[in-house]
């Protein structure tokens, strides 16, 4: 098994163990200098022969190019995966046992606003409530110079932004997206919504079949982001209208390439798309119009239901859709569509 297929957390101890004239002995022998008393040690279920301090850590730079090759809790940054406005997304390695996870750490200009960071780390321990296939892992959470870090799992693959080249096949469009409805759903049990659906947000990861594993990234992140109209819409329904603007576009080969949510447009923000090209079946037409429908009232109930009929609409021969059947003018105008093979891309 290599070190990727290896996907199930490892806690992490910290504890103290002294000595009883108050020292803590080196390695689990005899006691040392006083001045090492308040040292700590870390705990992996080994003996304590294995004990060893964690290295000292310096404060951590500003610049984000500057974090590769520090040392943050018993992890060393390896190199950077990506950043954004929040912060930026690292690769890592544990010192004592070599697990690969991915850190996200604040921008320092973030923490600046207590509100902000407040909110991050709320989105974290949301993430610590819903343990499912589809969603990231959550490993460990903390604090290093007043700049708040995540530790999660480390994901091999890339983002749907980066695989959607153009129109995929109906047949797939349905198996990412019925992927992510259970994703979505196993959060709305627990009464959270994802709120920034986008295709940044969702990662695939090739199994030994070929088939891509979603990974859905980022929740709670919504409220940390401001929106067209000033208030992220955190929504069960808001998540099921995205679920039916990425579908059209994935089979429209139109996703944004720049990975904007797929949110709903606040009043008088509507723009007229052109319309699909024909070949799109239409039971699979009419479950994405469904899920955009204006009124959140006239979508799916839940993310089962959108599920279970996109399920169906593979089964369905019921003919094609005509070329004008999905209705894109309710896009976001901020939505920037990929435009004809060669052609420039779209201005927001």
């Amino acid at each position: 098994m290599s070190r990727s297929d290896v996907t199930t957390s490892v806690p992490v101890f910290t504890q103290t163990f002294r000595s009883p004239c108050g020292c803590v002995p080196a390695h689990g022998g005899a006691c040392e200098c006083p001045a090492r008393a308040g040292a700590r040690r870390v705990s992996m279920g080994c003996p304590p022969s294995f004990m060893v301090p964690p290295a000292r850590e310096a404060p951590l730079p500003s610049s984000a190019a500057s974090l590769v090759g520090q040392q943050v809790g018993h992890f060393r940054l390896l190199r950077e995966l990506g950043r954004g406005s929040l912060g930026v997304v690292l690769l890592a390695e544990h010192a004592l046992i070599q697990k690969r996870v991915a850190i996200q750490v604040l921008h320092t200009h973030v923490t600046q606003d207590p509100a902000q960071v407040a909110r991050f780390l709320q989105a974290a321990r949301t993430l610590t409530l819903i343990q499912h296939a589809h969603i990231v892992s959550l490993y460990d959470l903390g604090m290093r110079d007043g700049r708040p870090y995540l530790v999660r799992e480390y994901l091999e693959g890339q983002s749907l932004t980066a695989f959607a080249k153009g129109p995929l096949a109906s047949a797939l469009v349905v198996d990412l997206l019925t992927q992510v409805c259970d994703a979505l759903g196993a959060a709305h049990a627990h009464g959270i919504a994802h709120g920034s659906l986008n295709p940044a947000s969702i990662f695939l990861i090739p199994d030994a079949n070929g088939r891509q594993h979603v990974k859905l990234l980022d929740f709670g992140i919504a409220g940390l982001l401001p929106s067209p109209d000033g208030a992220a819409d955190l929504s069960v329904a808001a998540d099921l209208f995205a679920v039916g603007v990425l579908g059209a576009l994935l089979v429209s080969g139109r996703l944004s390439s720049r990975g904007h949510a797929a949110e709903e447009p606040p009043h008088g923000h509507a723009r007229e798309v052109p319309p699909l090209p024909a070949g799109i079946p239409s039971a699979l037409s009419r479950v994405l119009l469904k899920a955009m429908a204006r009124r959140p009232g006239d979508r799916y109930a839940s993310a089962a239901e959108l599920r279970a009929a996109l399920q169906a609409s593979v089964a369905l021969d019921g003919g094609v859709a005509h070329p004008e059947a999905l209705e894109l003018e309710r896009l976001p105008s901020w939505y920037t569509l990929r435009g004809p093979p060669g052609a420039a891309p779209a201005s927001r």
